[in-house]
């Protein structure tokens, strides 16, 4: 099966699992290799998450860095977002006894990464056009709240995993991708300090 023809079958289950249609699960190359072709979905979203980024700006804390270090170090954060979730989830699915179950959870969660990416992405910036600051902030997070909770269905659904550890799993990749922004936002601050 080419990449194309797989990453059409995989959003596809994506959005059976967004729907929790019992088949979906079994839409994902559940392999070592299917789980490494998963890791396109990261360069399909890389134009549009610069360009969120750019409409974004940069933060009032950051603006005083570089834009060669502000770009690079967005750069850079993406790709270890990409790759250190998943490491992470090797080790909590281990722990949780659903370990078996990893390669097809990375693959569900990379590919519908193309579900979320512009759905938040796209009411993001929609918000910060049209709205005032606290309505537009409201309106970000319950996209974002949204789309954590379709990672909640592909964890409960792809590792056959009961409520709280679902729950667990969205909780671990919010910090995570908390953690990596805060160290990026004071890397950038350092950068840009006089």
């Amino acid at each position: 099966m080419s990449l194309t023809e797989e990453a059409s079958r995989s959003i596809q289950g994506a959005w059976g699992l967004l729907r929790r249609d019992p088949a979906a699960p079994q839409a994902f190359n559940a392999t070592p290799a299917g789980a490494w072709r998963s890791f396109a979905a990261a360069f399909v979203l890389l134009p549009l998450y610069l360009a969120y980024r750019s409409y974004a700006g940069p933060s009032p804390d950051t603006e005083q860095a570089s834009p060669f270090a502000r770009w690079s170090l967005i750069v850079l954060v993406y790709a270890i977002s990409w790759t250190l979730w998943p490491l992470l989830a090797f080790y909590l699915t281990r722990a949780m006894g659903c370990g078996e179950r990893f390669l097809g959870y990375v693959a569900a969660y990379n590919w519908s990464q193309l579900l979320t990416g512009p759905f938040v992405f796209g009411v993001g910036m929609a918000a910060k056009a049209g709205m005032e600051a606290e309505f537009a902030s409201l309106v970000t997070f319950a996209a974002l709240a949204a789309a954590l909770f379709y990672e909640y269905l592909i964890a409960r659904q792809m590792l056959a995993i009961p409520p709280a550890r679902a729950a667990l799993m969205v909780f671990a990749t919010l910090v995570t991708v908390e953690l990596l922004g805060g160290l990026s936002d004071l890397a950038l601050q350092l950068s840009g300090a006089p």
